[in-house]
């Protein structure tokens, strides 16, 4: 049955039943137009025929843009960080700078001692050179945490075998501190 309507419904479109001379429908069948030769059918070909009073531009006082709004400001404080002064070689006192015959080893004690506000992490280096030549005898590096306000000793050691009688100083060559993550 759907298909019997089907062909139908094209073959009143192919044939143009339905259609009377003068632009006028049979009420019976439907209304629709196809073709569009002979009698008076004239489709709306392009905009010449709108009707007339229809703008063609946009109204004035229309605003433009995005609009804007007032944002809430967020309410927090900034602290800046602590501020220290990276290089710890002021926060050490040395003495003790001697070679143990029995050991065969240089040593050098550090007192540190943490100034800031924070706890600091230091990593230290300690070197023993020869005075009369400038080269380097022995070396050792420390590495420790410090709590705000404290202090704590360390022993530097070095060892190497001496065999004649040898001048010798003792420094702490580098000392960088920074703050502790503990």
């Amino acid at each position: 049955m759907r298909i019997c309507a089907v062909a139908l419904v094209g073959l009143i479109a192919l044939t143009g039943c339905g259609k009377k001379k003068g632009g006028s429908h049979d009420g019976g069948l439907g209304g629709f137009v196809s073709g569009g030769s002979g009698g008076n059918d004239n489709p709306a070909s392009g905009p010449t025929d709108l009707p007339s009073g229809v703008p063609t531009d946009l109204p004035s006082g229309v605003p433009s843009g995005v609009p804007s709004y007032d944002a809430p400001t967020p309410s927090y404080t900034y602290s800046a960080p602590a501020t220290y002064n990276s290089d710890g070689t002021n926060d050490i006192s040395a003495s003790g700078c001697d070679y143990d015959e029995s050991t065969r080893s240089f040593q050098y004690t550090l007192n540190l001692r943490n100034p800031e506000t924070q706890s600091m992490h230091y990593s230290i280096t300690i070197e023993w050179e020869d005075q009369n030549g400038g080269s380097l005898l022995g070396s050792d590096y420390k590495s420790v945490t410090v709590a705000s306000g404290s202090s704590q000793t360390l022993s530097a050691t070095s060892y190497r075998t001496l065999t004649e009688q040898t001048s010798f100083t003792c420094k702490v060559t580098s000392a960088l501190k920074y703050p502790s993550s503990t």
